[in-house]
């Protein structure tokens, strides 16, 4: 009898076949560093996206001249910008205080309502379990929307989501980690990784014209080396999951 390894009982879902994706964001800015070109081929393909940013931002300058209120502002009008050239139909902005305590239930729980309302077959969002990783929002925000996702679908998990605003438990095929060491989908974003430079030029507030030309060619750089030998141009790397891998599943990691 052939023995299959335990790694390979769970298939690793098709990303680029999700008809409804939530994008998950610690920030204005960083789903289009980390997947931009994949969101905008989705959309182009005919997908319906959503992006969820978590924090407000106001902790995005190095000028100490910049009131942090309209750098909210201005940060909200980028990602929307920025949204619109990705071919996002909807976004959803929680407003935590950037670089602040956030209380992870909180997140969690308003993660859910989110993916109770737009019902998505896909959530993408940072990895947070990246090597040195350093920054709390990048590894809280990640960890809460994959609880989300476990949760989404309970009917007892945030009821008053159900009772009192008329949401259904909602549960979700498939998850993908940006910004990921370790990748096992690399997605052919050739045509559209000119969609994501545009995007990423619209945060003119994160990105002066040096940085972001120093930005660019190193993802240009990145995307290009994960490519090699798979037939395009460009790529971007993502590692896609079950809700199942992400409980008691010890070999996720090397999935």
């Amino acid at each position: 009898m052939e023995t299959i390894p335990v790694k390979d009982l769970l298939p690793i879902p098709e990303l680029t076949a999700a008809r409804r994706l939530l994008v998950v964001q610690p920030h204005p800015d960083d789903a289009e560093v980390g997947a931009g070109a994949t969101i905008a081929k989705l959309a182009r393909d005919g997908a319906a996206i959503a992006c969820l940013t978590v924090t407000d931002g106001r902790l995005g300058t190095e000028d100490p001249a910049v009131d942090p209120a309209e750098l909210v502002r201005i940060r909200r009008r980028e990602g929307e910008e920025s949204a619109r050239i990705l071919g996002v139909a909807e976004t959803y902005w929680l407003d935590f205080p950037d670089g602040g305590i956030m209380d992870p239930a909180q997140v969690r729980a308003r993660i859910t309502r989110v993916l109770r309302q737009f019902k998505p077959d896909a959530l993408m969002v940072n990895d947070p379990w990246l090597p040195y990783e350093a920054h709390p929002d990048h590894r809280a925000v990640g960890l809460a929307a994959l609880e989300a996702c476990l949760f989404s679908g309970f009917p007892h998990y945030c009821p008053e989501q159900l009772k009192e605003e008329g949401l259904a438990p909602h549960k979700v095929d498939q998850v993908a980690l940006y910004l990921s060491a370790y990748p096992n989908t690399y997605v052919d974003v050739t045509a559209t990784w000119d969609l994501k430079l545009e995007a990423l030029r619209r945060h003119q507030s994160q990105f002066n014209p040096g940085m972001l030309e120093l930005l660019s060619f190193y993802l240009a750089a990145k995307a290009r080396e994960q490519a090699q030998g798979r037939g395009f141009e460009m790529a971007e790397a993502f590692k896609v999951l079950t809700p199942t891998h992400l409980h008691c599943f010890e070999e996720a990691w090397r999935v």
